[in-house]
């Protein structure tokens, strides 16, 4: 049987911490450069459809518990 070798590691530990915090930022930083980042023109149209999408959907929620109310109100007088 062949003896495998154990991986190197630095002394002391403190620099094995601080090279992985290092490699993280590095690594974080070539990821945001390969974002699409989108125009404002789309961030303007897409913050709009958010927002008429919210106000839809709460009036639906409103309306349907408006319903629901005067349909069971007697129930709980």
């Amino acid at each position: 049987m062949r003896a495998v070798p154990q991986e190197q590691r630095p002394s002391g530990g403190r620099a094995g911490i601080w090279s992985k915090v290092r490699n993280f930022f590095r690594d974080a930083w070539l990821e945001l450069q390969k974002v699409i980042w989108p125009s404002p023109e789309d961030v303007v149209k897409m913050t709009g459809l958010v927002v008429a999408v919210v106000l839809v959907v709460g009036m639906f929620i409103f309306a349907w518990d408006r319903i629901l109310w005067v349909l069971t109100r007697r129930m709980f007088e």
